[in-house]
């Protein structure tokens, strides 16, 4: 008889719930309504606009009641990593302005050291001196600790910052193995780099909200001994300007286009190690400014839709248009700094300017994401979101659907390391001309790079093998205001 109960009581329950929605024969669908609504909407624009709209679940499949990033997880197609969504409400946070990489320490098993990897112009950090290579050896008067390095990194409050130097330092006779002191080696003195106190302490003021400028930096470099003018450019984000000045971004980079041009420059090396996306209009610009005069008004990319938008397909040229008050560079290659974050945009931008007989690209860093599509934003005002599908397929000027971007083979040196050992002595500000991948760029303009004689590769491996082999624990990056990571998004 309980088994009997227990069958009879659960479709009883499921006319008790539905009579829920109908009770005394009215429809209160309505007052559940608003709680499907965003999806719904997320759900309809993806049915016309989505690229790959056929691989979507059909409406009676889905579930509408989920937040709108978990939605758009199970809704969206296998083959896309580039879709998303956001809140259009979401203000920037408080920073102190600065990445860091953590290594431990070669002298206290549990305390770390921080590496600064970027700086801010005009942030606290900036203003406390700050820059790429410093290293931060205690907060306050605290050792850095994983427990503790979050509260005392990423926090708000002025801090004291107590810095250190890598450097070449004697191991004492106390410190040596045992192999170090074995017959033939007592003579010989031991050398290892290490993180050491330089005396010097830093005021980091509180942390407040920065703009992150996607011209990070731009310089006119000279190298010794030569005749050769190289403009150099980090450029961080494709972003064209701020609601305010919607041109801000990108009449910076007019400005470079100018001084570069009054400086004679003739060969450009474009940073883009730390470029995530961007817009497609700001690729048009800069490729426009980089490009040979013989390609102006010519194909740089080509859009192409679902069945359903033909009517979008788009042909982008590299437009004179679009300079406004700056200017093109007539350069006839471009030697590209990448990493494994680059996507979207400045793939594009390379993808589009390189042709393999008359524009060359030396690329050098690390592969890219390998980003071949393009989303496109569109905001639900009533929400405050917005969901960023996949809309197209973007084609270089040859029509060529490319991958991921692969460093020269030749010129495959990775942000951290030479020959697999860290090499930190060359881990310094963008721009200066020794710093590690900048130093490599020059050094192939001006064909000394990569080496020609074996003696000189394998007097900098015996080298680099006296020097410490630290192992990044973590990298953090802080919150900036206009670090984009959007891949390539259109208008």
């Amino acid at each position: 008889m309980t088994k009997l109960r227990k069958i009879i009581l659960i479709p009883a329950l499921v006319i008790v719930f539905i009579s829920g929605f109908f009770s005394c024969g009215v429809d209160r669908w309505p007052e559940y309504a608003h709680m499907t609504a965003l999806d719904t909407w997320m759900y309809d624009i993806m049915q016309q606009n989505y690229l790959w709209y056929q691989d979507l679940p059909s409406y009676d499949d889905v579930n509408l009641f989920q937040e709108p990033a978990t939605f758009l997880s199970k809704v969206k197609s296998k083959n896309d990593s580039y879709s998303f969504v956001d809140s259009v409400m979401e203000t920037p946070l408080p920073t102190y302005g600065f990445d860091y990489s953590l290594v431990r320490s070669a002298d206290i098993d549990t305390a770390y050291n921080a590496l600064i990897t970027y700086v801010i112009p005009g942030s606290p950090a900036a203003q406390a001196g700050l820059v790429r290579g410093d290293w931060i050896m205690k907060v306050d008067t605290s050792y850095i600790s994983k427990k503790y390095e979050t509260k005392l990194l990423q926090g708000t409050e002025a801090r004291d910052l107590v810095m250190g130097i890598w450097e070449k330092v004697k191991v004492e006779e106390g410190d040596k193995t045992k192999a170090d002191t074995e017959e033939g080696n007592k003579e010989e003195e031991k050398y290892v780099y290490k993180v050491i106190p330089n005396g010097i302490t830093k005021k980091l003021p509180a942390a407040r909200v920065v703009e992150d400028n996607p011209v990070h930096e731009y310089k006119i470099i000279s190298p010794p001994e030569s005749t050769t003018i190289i403009g150099y450019l980090m450029y961080n984000s494709f972003t064209a300007g701020t609601k305010t000045e919607p041109e801000k971004y990108n009449n910076e980079l007019r400005k470079v286009s100018q001084e570069f041009l009054a400086a004679g420059v003739e060969h450009v090396i474009l940073d883009l190690r730390y470029n995530a996306g961007g817009s497609l209009d700001c690729v048009q610009l800069l490729g426009t400014i980089l490009t040979s005069s013989a390609r102006l008004n010519e194909p740089m990319a080509y859009l192409e839709y679902n069945d359903k938008n033909r009517d979008k397909d788009a042909t982008i040229n590299f437009d004179p248009d679009v300079l406004k008050t700056g200017v093109n560079l007539n350069q006839s290659s471009l030697y590209a700094i990448t990493s494994s974050t680059t996507a979207g945009a400045p793939e594009m931008l390379i993808r589009s300017l390189f042709l393999k007989d008359s524009y060359p690209i030396a690329t050098i860093g690390s592969s890219t994401k390998g980003q071949t599509v393009a989303t496109e934003q569109f905001i639900n005002e009533e929400f405050r979101w917005s969901v960023n599908p996949v809309v197209c397929t973007v084609y270089n000027s040859t029509h060529d659907d490319w991958g991921a971007i692969v460093p020269n083979d030749k010129l495959k040196v990775s942000e951290t390391s030479i020959d697999g050992v860290t090499n930190y002595s060359e881990f310094l500000p963008f721009g200066d001309p020794n710093e590690r991948l900048l130093k490599v760029a020059i050094g192939v303009i001006e064909g000394t790079y990569p080496p020609q004689e074996e003696e000189e590769e394998e007097e900098e491996e015996e080298e680099d093998k006296s020097k410490a082999q630290f192992k990044i624990e973590k990298s953090v990056s802080s919150p900036a205001s206009r670090r984009f990571t959007g891949g390539l998004r259109l208008k």
